[in-house]
């Protein structure tokens, strides 16, 4: 069957039934990837034994530059892949040792980057502002430079025209400020209770930042805008819920007010247990939630009850399923699917990728059986 995964996409934010679900999945870290993805372009197949087709990969320098990206969306069966951003940048990076790099961002931020126990991880090596007075000084880059954008519009365009939909991120409001301004985490959330004039100055030279960048991304033709803002653990959201509202919540809020008066979705990223904020975000006109994590107890079911027919919910999947037994696997993947899938509203996602552990075998079972039981959910399995 052919399947056109922008429609596809389409349908499921719209609350109807696409013919297959969408799906959005990666790799942990570029090891995993290295490690699994050989293994899925020699026997990429579907789920009646044919070769997986291609993207048809023209010649031209947008097609250069997304060959790879789209060859790996095609085998994962993923849906979505970024365009482009006008996010903080790194400008400079050095290597650190045992595979560890030095990252400087365009802010003054300092990261130690690497790979730990086969995860991903970042250490935070220096801040550009630690008062107001540095806050004063700071200059970020110019978000509505050109070059930021360079080559945008045909990237968006080719991507739909190879049967994908294009999303396009802008860095978070809240992981905004702490990534890349002034933090670590437990000093924001300390400036929050105890200086709270101080974080809505910071906030706010993010924000006005994210969305001049927006509205850039989204007159060269964005039509889904994302960004990544962790706002909880596992057992609630990392400040009280009245003050996300107070202080972070209008940003959101503005965001997204934004993107639709372009015609655009908006697709939020949250790890934590936040469904505290959750109707905060539905009334604001929300389109998509991710990664709806079962370990931060963001029930699936409850979540599609309550906002089912106003929020598209993405994720639903386990951090485990690299470690799951295939019996697992089959058994988690079909209840995810069966409770998300219904009335359109459904992207299946995990809240963890896929990680260097998997064994060969069982990633190939995953992305076999993912394709077979997203086209069967029409007739609910």
């Amino acid at each position: 069957m052919t399947v056109n995964r922008f429609e596809c996409v389409l349908s499921a934010v719209l609350h109807e039934d696409p013919k297959v679900v969408p799906q959005l999945i990666g790799f942990t870290t570029q090891m995993a990837r290295a490690k699994l993805m050989p293994l899925l372009e020699k026997n990429a197949e579907n789920a009646h034994g044919e070769k997986s087709s291609n993207p048809s990969m023209g010649s031209s320098d947008v097609a250069r530059r997304f060959k790879r990206a789209l060859r790996i969306a095609d085998h994962l069966d993923v849906f979505i892949v970024h365009a482009g951003s006008g996010g903080f940048r790194i400008v400079k990076t050095r290597e650190s040792g045992e595979g560890w790099k030095i990252a400087e961002w365009e802010t003054g931020a300092v990261w130690r980057m690497g790979t730990t126990k086969n995860v991903w991880a970042r250490e935070y090596v220096k801040y550009p502002v630690e008062d107001e007075e540095d806050l004063e000084k700071l200059q970020l880059p110019d978000p509505d430079d050109p070059e930021r954008y360079e080559g945008l519009e045909k990237a968006i365009k080719y991507i739909v025209n190879e049967g994908f939909f294009p999303f396009c991120s802008i860095n978070g409001f809240f992981s905004g400020v702490w990534y890349f301004i002034h933090g670590p985490l437990h000093t924001i959330l300390r400036d929050i209770y105890a200086n709270k004039d101080f974080f809505i100055k910071l906030i706010r030279k993010v924000g006005e930042f994210n969305l001049k960048v927006e509205k850039n991304l989204l007159e060269r033709g964005a039509m889904m805008i994302g960004w990544v803002d962790d706002l909880g653990y596992n057992k609630g959201t990392f400040m009280n819920p009245k003050l996300y509202e107070e202080l972070i919540f209008t940003w959101h809020k503005r965001a997204i007010e934004l993107a639709h008066k372009y015609g655009a979705f908006v697709n939020m990223h949250s790890h934590g247990n936040i469904n505290a904020i959750v109707p905060l975000l539905v009334n604001a006109g929300l389109d998509i939630l991710n990664p709806i994590g079962p370990s931060d107890n963001m029930d699936l079911a409850a979540l599609k009850e309550k906002y089912g027919d106003k929020l598209c919910l993405q994720g639903g999947l386990s951090k485990h399923i690299g470690f799951m037994s295939r019996e697992q696997l089959k058994k988690h993947l079909i209840d995810r699917i069966s409770i998300g899938s219904p009335g359109g509203g459904f992207i299946l996602g995990s809240e963890g990728e896929l990680p260097y552990e998997m064994k060969p075998e069982n990633f190939l079972y995953f992305v076999k059986i993912s394709r077979k039981y997203r086209r069967n959910a029409a007739h609910r399995l």
